[in-house]
C-alpha cells in the first residue's frame, strides 16, 4: 500500500514506513518496497505527481492498493494531472485499488470521480457539497444526503448497480 500523505495521519499504527523524500520513495519502488508505505512531503502538485509517477511504477510491477488523502489538495475539478489520470483510468486492470480520499467532492477532478467503481459520502455539513454528492450518489436525493448524521455514510457500488446506507464505528488510528 502507497499513501499519499498530506495530513501526516498514516504512521506506525498503520504498520506504515514513513518516506519523506522522493529519492527514498524511488529506492523503494524501484527496488523491494515495503508493503506499506506513507509518503509525507510538502503538498504541491510536483509532489503529487512525482508520487503517482512512482506510485504507476509500483502499480504495474505487481497487485497493491494507492491511497490519496486529501485529493481536492492536488487537483482540480478539470480533467486529472497526467501521471494521476493514468493510475485512475488503468489502475483496476493492474489488479489494484485506488481510494481517493476528500472532504469536498466538487474539488477534485473529473476522471477519478467518472472511473469510480465506489462512491462513499458521509456527513456533509454545507447544501451545496450535499446537492453535489447527491448527484454523484446517482439515484440518491439531496434530502437522504442532508440527513446523515456524524458516522453514518451511504455508498454507491457502480459495479453491483447498489446503494447501501450504514454507521462507521469510531476506531481511533493513533
Amino acid at each position: 500500500m502507497l499513501v499519499w500523505d498530506g495530513k501526516e495521519e498514516w504512521g506506525a499504527g498503520d504498520r506504515c514506513r514513513i518516506v519523506t523524500s522522493p529519492h527514498d520513495m524511488r529506492a523503494l519502488v524501484l527496488g523491494s518496497a515495503p508493503a506499506r508505505v506513507s509518503y509525507r512531503v510538502p503538498v504541491s502538485r510536483k509532489n503529487f505527481e512525482t508520487f503517482c509517477r512512482l506510485a504507476w511504477i509500483w502499480i504495474r510491477s505487481g497487485v497493491g492498493t494507492v491511497v490519496i488523502e486529501e485529493l481536492a489538495d492536488v487537483t482540480t475539478p478539470a480533467k486529472a494531472p497526467v501521471a494521476w489520470g493514468e493510475i485512475v483510468r488503468k489502475s483496476r486492470g493492474y489488479g489494484a485499488t485506488v481510494y481517493a480520499l476528500t472532504q469536498r467532492p466538487q474539488e477534485v477532478d473529473k476522471t477519478v470521480q467518472g472511473n469510480a467503481a465506489l462512491v462513499h459520502c458521509g456527513m456533509l455539513p454545507d447544501e451545496q457539497d450535499q446537492r453535489y454528492a447527491a448527484r454523484r450518489l446517482l439515484s440518491v436525493e439531496p434530502a437522504r444526503v442532508a440527513a446523515l448524521r456524524p458516522m453514518q455514510w451511504i455508498e454507491r457500488d457502480a459495479r453491483a448497480h447498489t446503494v447501501r446506507t450504514g454507521v462507521t464505528r469510531h476506531t481511533s488510528r493513533k
